[in-house]
Order: C-alpha cells, then structure tokens, then sequence
C-alpha cells in the first residue's frame, strides 16, 4: 500500500519537475545584447529535437499511477505488482536520463 502512494506521488512530482523552469539560457545577439530565457527540461528537449524522451515518460508514469490505482482497488495480482514496479523503476529511470540530456542540450537551428 505504502510502495502505491509513493508510486503516486513520485510520479506526479517528476511531472511537476520536468515543467518547472529552472535552467537558464543566456545568448549573445548580433546587436551586443544579451538574450536571456528560462526554460524547463521539456522545453529544452523540444528545443533539441529529443521530445520523444518526454512521451516516454509520461507513458511510464501514466502505466504506474494506473497500476497503482489498480491495486488500490483491490486487484491483487502479482503481474499487475510487477508491471507497477516496473514502470515505477522506469520512470525514475527517465526522469534522470532527461535531467541529464536536458542539462547539457544544445539548441538546433534547422
């Protein structure tokens, strides 16, 4: 019961997390001015053209809140056990993975 809610609430944490705008972006403009933006891991993702991380988590969290429901509900399975700590180990997975590429992306102009 207790891995469940804990299911829960890590998950819609790294959701929260991942929108938050923490990373700032200073450019030089051809003028001599200084551009500043502040952006978040998903924006900085959409940005360098690797947006499909982020789909990937939000499946992950999605199959564990579900589980997660799931057993709150009285299903007692051990595949659905088994499928809510899996998916609940891949996202936390995911969400370092996309820490870590978004905190070193590069913006790719087209």
């Amino acid at each position: 019961m207790l891995m469940n809610i804990l299911s829960i609430i890590v998950n819609i944490a790294y959701l929260v997390i991942l929108n938050l705008a923490f990373y700032t972006d200073r450019v030089k403009m051809p003028t001599g001015e200084i551009r500043e933006w502040h952006r978040s891991p998903v924006t900085r993702l959409s940005i360098s053209n690797q947006s499909f991380l982020f789909y990937l988590q939000i499946v992950l969290a999605a199959v564990s809140i579900i589980t997660s429901v799931l057993l709150f509900l009285g299903f007692q399975k051990s595949l659905i056990k088994t499928i809510q700590f899996i998916s609940t180990i891949g996202s936390t997975v995911m969400f370092v993975i996309i820490m870590i590429l978004s905190s070193n992306s590069h913006v790719r102009y087209v």
